[in-house]
């Protein structure tokens, strides 16, 4: 019984670390994707100062962008598999029904 408590103990420990990590990298990506930006911005408009604080919340607002612009691709991109699916079975039926 203790040794499977401790099991249990050191696989969520695990767990909680690698959720750390994995929200650390999220964070480290989104900073730096916000200092690019406003990196960019200043470049491009140097009258323009946006501070440094920002570039969190540019960052992440920047990366969830991102993704729900990914998330939609793969959603054209399922629809067309799918679509392409149906007219190949229409066509086997078709031809199994002329005898090819």
């Amino acid at each position: 019984m203790l040794i499977c408590m401790c099991a249990v103990i050191i696989m969520q420990l695990e767990w909680e670390n690698i959720l750390s990590y994995i929200l650390t990298f999220l964070y480290s990506i989104a900073h730096y994707i916000g200092i690019w930006i406003i990196g960019g911005l200043n470049f491009i408009i140097p009258q323009i100062v946006i501070p440094e604080t920002l570039a969190d919340p540019i960052g992440f607002l920047a990366l969830l962008t991102g993704f729900l612009f990914l998330m939609q691709v793969a959603r054209k991109l399922a629809w067309i598999i799918v679509i392409v699916g149906w007219v190949l079975i229409i066509v086997r039926i078709i031809l199994v029904t002329f005898g090819y």
